[in-house]
């Protein structure tokens, strides 16, 4: 278990609304992680993934594999798609947002012990309910039940899964919340003819947390912090994911 943070072999969802800071945020996440030296994936769906290269600028840790840059946006548009050596469930997701392809090269991983570069990872998703334009929200549960989440355990992964409110079915939320270990809330509103931004953590399975919602803020630099309020007795730091999961 990561002291702070997540902890892998873990699930998480992240609601966002669609003028939040989750996008900033996902970005801190990733950045803090590898500062930390910890192992991270960002899986792009609606970004290209040279604006992610750019935001994080450590071309260093791309290139020694500690840092990953899945690519399921390319392969939805007109752009081509990057030639670059990367693993068999990598090549699978940028190729095809097909749940079934998925799930066939998954299988054919996992009769293979998993490599060690594939172990203990941070994975984040930027918006993974992209997945259920080309695919129906009941084989999108029914893959992340029977296969997502069984393999964030094989893998030792802390996946930090993703959607915008909303966009889908009252079920679809509540079935994705179900499986998942832990709730992240990111809300834009307007106050004071100004758009604030906040988040929360709704829930997290076995910790004791505040789940009061907590003002963001964007700084020049692109990062995303909280004001300095003192948290509530009992509250567990938002700061600390925000900074990402520690090296274990």
């Amino acid at each position: 278990m990561m002291p702070e943070g997540f902890a892998y072999g873990r699930n998480y969802l992240v609601e966002f609304d669609p003028h939040s800071l989750w996008y900033e945020a996902s970005l801190t996440i990733a950045f803090h992680s590898l500062k930390h030296g910890i192992r991270t994936d960002y899986h792009t769906f609606t970004h290209i993934p040279s604006e992610i290269r750019d935001a994080l600028n450590v071309k260093k840790l791309e290139d020694d594999g500690t840092l990953r840059i899945v690519d399921s946006f390319t392969v939805t548009t007109l752009l081509r798609r990057e030639d670059t050596a990367k693993s068999t469930l990598v090549q699978t997701m940028e190729k095809s947002l097909s749940l079934k392809d998925w799930e066939r090269d998954d299988a054919e991983l996992l009769k293979e012990a998993a490599p060690e570069g594939e172990k203990k990872r941070l994975h984040i998703d930027d918006d993974t309910s992209t997945i259920v334009a080309y695919n129906d929200e009941k084989s999108f549960i029914d893959h992340w039940r029977t296969n997502a989440i069984p393999s964030a355990r094989i893998f030792d992964w802390s996946m930090l899964h993703s959607t915008v409110t909303g966009s889908h079915s009252e079920n679809f939320y509540r079935q994705f919340e179900s499986l998942c270990d832990g709730i992240i809330d990111f809300k834009s509103r307007e106050e004071n003819e100004m758009i604030e931004q906040y988040a929360r953590i709704r829930t997290m399975r076995g910790k004791a947390q505040g789940s009061r919602w907590r003002h963001l803020r964007l700084l020049d630099s692109g990062e995303v912090t909280l004001d300095r309020t003192p948290p509530k007795a009992g509250s567990l730091g938002i700061t600390a994911w925000l900074r990402g999961p520690k090296k274990r």
